[in-house]
This record gives structure tokens, C-alpha cells and sequence, in this order.
């Protein structure tokens, strides 16, 4: 099992299972992004978009 961080403010982040990812939804500006997670939840990440995939490693 891969976790990657998800910081939802500048402090608190959730540890998320890249397994659970369905969806990686980038802002328009690349200011944060949405996650869908196979659960329903969305969750809102203050960090960009790319921060996550390097975290995955997909990049």
C-alpha cells in the first residue's frame, strides 16, 4: 500500500491510500486541487495539482 499526504490547510493533512484515488481534479489556476476517493469523499488540497503526482510518482 502507497499514502501519499494530503495537506487540507497549510498544517493539517490526511493520509490518503493511492488506491482509494479515483480522481485528481486540478484548480484552473494550479491552486490546489480536488481528490475523489472511491468512498464518495472529495477531499479539497491546498497543495497543486503536480505536488500529488510526484507523490504518487507518475510523473
Amino acid at each position: 500500500m502507497t499514502f501519499i499526504k494530503v495537506y487540507l490547510t497549510r498544517k493539517n493533512f490526511v493520509l490518503v491510500n493511492t488506491a482509494h484515488i479515483v480522481y485528481i481534479n486540478p484548480s484552473t489556476e494550479n491552486r490546489g486541487c480536488t481528490l475523489i476517493l472511491a468512498t464518495g469523499i472529495r477531499l479539497n488540497s491546498v497543495e497543486d495539482y503536480d505536488v500529488l503526482l510526484d507523490q504518487i510518482g507518475e510523473r
